[in-house]
């Protein structure tokens, strides 16, 4: 909406006042005395000075998100060509604005012009000359964005100038320019990181300016200001939608369909300035079109930087793959172009070369580059808008690159996982339709790479047709797996052998039913029968009123019963999980429902109210259950297998060396997805603390050393006192060091391969429903049984193991779509399917042998024959093949890579390896995750199991006691 509240102005205090009691003034350093130039000119005195509302010069220090957004709105109230909107809330509850910047003429038609860029940006029906008539009369549309970073502050401040520069600048270069376009400027897209950051110099900052890159008033500390309120970086999130601050912003850029979009960053202080465009690897789904108009953009910002004298590079360490970024744009029809600026956190850096280079001279390197893109677009607009509609036009083709293809995302009853999946979807303006009965379609492929001629659909299947407007991000996000160019391969591989490098600068693998864990297939047809545009299906009202109601119960199956189970835990109702599924009464229940049932809860009937409560927040549907007795062998409501739950108290580790990436996406989680009670502590002091309070502990990814060999001894004391420690990627290295685990890593015993093996043997004969029934009945002893460790095959000699070990170790992967099978019996995979989706990069690799449970492992098996998954080998005892440490049937094949990059060696050393372990220790229990769970906020399988074990792990993983 339109701001129309007026802040009162606040001027900051100059740097000098703030050290009111020093009395000493800095000794003079000529060379921070920029003598650059951004406001040049005659402006218009009406619209106030940003000094006069900053209290300073932009660029001599960092304003802060409060005297940014006090600024957007004094401007706003002063001139006519402004109009500014706040879009979002960030997490902490600081707004987030765009200005609409152009010439008045343009801003009261404003309107007008994005229904006619819609009409643009969707032309089902439009010709060529009717899209040239359109075009004559649009002005371009620039979306200019600053900051995403909180600690990349020059970007905010220049977005500050130009503001200023375009609502008061007197010059008819200004004047026109503003006819010609319309100019939305995003000034700070992560005001809580810039906050923190900006308070992190203002504690830091001493009386003399200081120029060394390794002060901490350069560096900050931990979690440093780069990410927003929980630790994300938002410059990831494009495509995934986490966060308000991304999902308002997109919301608006869907809207405006702009022509150029930047995105002022900065990198290493050492460095100097670079831009677009890119190096490989390049996402193919970016047009031929908009590379050329990105070569075009970088002459001219070239040109404008070789004027000043200003050194840049482009390419080099910015590659374009990953199609998350703010990059998104380019996949919607947008230039898009980033800027990396030297960064200077404030004051200058004393360069290589000797020179210090100013904050002011950074914040007007991103000044010139806004002004040197903005005047290339006001040249070209009209051109960029004809192969902007021929590249849409191309894209709803019958005859088009994306004619023929479609996506398919099979129904599921995990109904909150499906509908968070829908709404990212729509987030991104995709057309979505629902089969409305029994499909049949052809040449199909599924996420795993395989081929069918013919599958049926079954009724309520999500179909998204790749033949849209918006084909080339459909594409990009929805692809089971992305194609790499044969060159970049190659000198990928290259850079491995070499010396370790890599090209890829992000991870190679996105998709996202991948990452939301939904079985889905891609098919070559476009549908236009028996299908209907998706609306949400209406929820038929429970009754839960009936006085033979002896539970509630809500399904195992959906991620919504995590914080069902939590939120209630916390409110003192007593729960019981289902760990194998049943049939009570007409309620079919599967693993891992929630029941509250009469017996436990004293004041039933409150216990039912507060369930309705929650359910509704967390929109799932609650079950009246009437009968106890399970339909023939299945569980009854009395059994083992109605397990008592126990309310968790969770502590999570935080502080130097754990990363806050990681950090803050377990703290999302939890706040997320169950908004229960937790703490956070600081690793500095575990050595101090009464770990009594809590019964769950949880370790995430780290980097360096966190905690004391004294710490790790009173944490296994307190695992074995009953508490449930759950430990995660880095971590887990430690946990393993520190003797808290029997569980290895992979390097570390390749002496005992086939004792592991014959443990991972055991696995699967347990899933086996084969039985030699005369073998079995037979009254004389057989002197012919076959044992595991009898097996015909030739295995690796350690030796030999360790040489490929050793090799196979540099193709680790940046980041991989890895297939993984779980154990359907185990807790922990509550809400699992047998086979599913991995992220997984150069994590740990976990070997579990009888000691452990590995609840995940890496690899699901395929009959080599047909081609068809199973669960077990039925000749798992037959003639078998090494693979490395582990072993094969000869007749079954193995599959590990689904999407990204995962070079053969990569995929044979990760192979059979445990992703997820847990594992008895004392009355406690430690749990391993190999990978992060929980990954960009967006791995929704993994996010669940690390839900099950923070909120069934103390009732369901340690030894119950009874308070008397």
């Amino acid at each position: 909406m339109k701001i129309k509240t007026m802040i009162p102005l606040a001027l900051s205090l100059l740097a000098g006042t703030l050290n009111a009691a020093i009395k000493l003034t800095p000794t003079p350093l000529d060379e921070l005395n920029y003598q650059g130039k951004m406001l040049t000119g005659e402006y218009n005195k009406s619209i106030t000075l940003p000094e006069d509302i900053l209290g300073f010069p932009v660029g001599q220090r960092v304003a802060s998100p409060e005297q940014i957004s006090q600024a957007v709105v004094h401007w706003d109230q002063q001139s006519d060509r402004i109009k500014a909107f706040e879009y979002a809330r960030s997490h902490e509850g600081r707004p987030l604005h765009y200005l609409l910047i152009s010439s008045p003429e343009n801003l009261a038609k404003a309107d007008e012009i994005k229904t006619q860029l819609a009409k643009l940006s969707n032309p089902k029906q439009m010709t060529e000359s009717e899209a040239k008539s359109i075009i004559k009369q649009l002005p371009g549309v620039a979306w200019m964005s600053y900051s995403i970073h909180g600690n990349e502050s020059s970007g905010a401040d220049a977005a500050l100038a130009a503001i200023y520069h375009l609502a008061a600048s007197e010059s008819a270069e200004i004047k026109q320019l503003l006819k010609d376009l319309i100019i939305i400027v995003d000034p700070l897209m992560n005001p809580d990181g810039r906050a923190r950051f900006s308070q992190e110099l203002e504690i830091n900052r001493s009386v003399a300016a200081n120029v060394d890159n390794q002060s901490v008033l350069h560096t900050g500390t931990w979690p440093y200001g780069r990410t927003n309120h929980y630790y994300f970086d938002l410059n990831r999130d494009f495509i995934l939608g986490v966060h308000p601050e991304t999902r308002g912003r997109v919301t608006m850029i869907n809207e405006w369909h702009p022509q150029l979009m930047i995105d002022g960053h900065e990198m290493g202080p050492m460095n100097t300035y670079l831009f677009a465009p890119a190096r490989e690897p390049i996402n193919t789904h970016i047009s031929k079109a908009r590379k050329q108009w990105g070569l075009v953009f970088a002459n001219d910002q070239a040109e404008a930087f070789d004027q000043e004298g200003w050194r840049y590079y482009t390419g080099e360490w910015f590659e374009n793959l990953y199609p998350g970024y703010s990059s998104y744009a380019e996949f919607r029809g947008a230039v898009h172009i980033l800027y990396e600026q030297a960064r200077i956190a404030e004051d200058g850096i004393r360069r290589p070369e000797g020179r210090i280079e100013t904050y002011k001279e950074a914040v007007h390197h991103q000044f010139v580059s806004t002004f040197a893109n903005l005047k290339t677009l006001q040249k070209h607009s009209q051109a960029m808008y004809l192969d902007y509609f021929k590249e849409k036009k191309e894209n709803i083709s019958s005859k088009g690159p994306y004619a023929d293809r479609s996506f398919a995302i099979l129904p599921s009853n995990n109904h909150s996982r499906i509908k968070n999946f829908i709404d990212l979807m729509q987030l991104q303006g995709f057309e979505l339709y629902v089969t409305t009965k029994e499909l049949a379609v052809s040449d199909v492929t599924d996420q795993l790479g395989r081929k069918q001629s013919k599958r049926k659909l079954p009724k309520g299947t999500l179909i998204i047709p790749n033949r849209q407007a918006e084909a080339r991000l459909v594409a990009a996000m929805l692809e089971f797996d992305t194609p790499i160019k044969k060159e970049v391969l190659v000198e990928e591989r290259q850079r491995n052998l070499r010396d370790g490098s890599s090209l890829m600068y992000d991870t190679t693998a996105w998709n996202i039913t991948m990452m939301h864990g939904l079985e889905a297939v891609s098919f070559n047809q476009y549908l236009t029968s028996s299908i209907e545009a998706y609306k949400p299906a209406p929820t038929a009202p429970v009754s839960l009123a009936s006085e033979s109601t002896i539970a509630i119960a809500v399904q195992g199956d959906d991620d919504a019963s995590n914080g069902f189970a939590a939120r209630l835990m916390e409110q003192g109702i007593q729960l019981r999980a289902l760990d194998k599924k049943t049939t009570l009464g007409d309620i079919e229940l599967s693993r891992g429902s929630i029941l509250i049932t009469k017996t436990d809860n004293r004041n039933f009937q409150q216990a039912i109210a507060l369930a309705q409560k929650e359910s509704e927040t967390l929109s799932i549907t609650l079950f009246s259950v009437e009968k106890g007795l399970g339909e023939g062998d299945l569980p009854d409501w009395g059994g083992k297998h109605f397990r008592l739950l126990k309310r968790p108290q969770i502590a999570l580790l935080s502080g130097n060396n754990y990363s806050s990436y990681d950090v803050g996406a377990i703290w999302h989680s939890i706040d997320s997805h169950l908004g229960i009670r937790f703490s956070r502590l600081d690793s500095s002091v575990v050595d101090g603390m009464d770990l009594r309070r809590y019964n769950v502990l949880v370790l995430p990814h780290k980097y360096g050393k966190t905690l004391s060999k004294n710490a790790y001894q009173r944490i296994d004391q307190w695992v074995k006192n009953g508490g449930t420690l759950v430990a995660i990627d880095g971590s887990v290295r430690d946990v393993i060091e520190n003797n808290l685990t029997t569980v290895k890593q992979l390097s570390d015993v390749l002496d005992k391969a086939e004792d592991y093996d014959i443990s991972l043997q055991r696995e699967r004969l347990a899933l086996s429903d084969e039985i030699d029934m005369e073998e079995t009945n037979q009254h004389i002893v057989s002197d012919e049984l076959k044992y595991p460790w009898d097996l015909e095959v030739k295995r690796f000699k350690k030796d030999q193991l360790e040489k490929r070990d050793q090799w196979q170790q540099r193709f680790m992967p940046s980041g991989a779509m890895i297939a993984a099978r779980s154990d359907q019996k185990h807790w922990m995979n509550f809400g699992i399917h047998r086979h599913f989706p991995l992220l997984f990069a150069d994590n740990p690799l976990l070997m579990s042998d009888d000691s452990s449970e590995a609840t995940a492992r890496i690899g699901i098996l395929q009959d080599k024959e047909s081609g068809k998954i199973i669960q077990l080998a039925q000749s798992v005892l037959g003639k078998r093949k090494a693979i490395g440490w582990s072993t094969l049937p000869e007749d079954h094949d193995l599959i590990v890579r689904m999407s990204g990059l995962l070079w053969p060696e990569a995929a044979q050393r990760i192979a059979n390896t445990a992703a997820v372990t847990r594992e008895q220790r004392g009355a406690g229990q430690v749990i391993l995750f190999a990978a992060q769970p929980n990954f960009r906020g967006s791995t929704k399988t993994t996010n669940r199991m690390l839900l099950n074990a923070l909120i069934y792990g103390p009732g369901l993983g340690t030894r119950p006691t009874i308070a008397l």
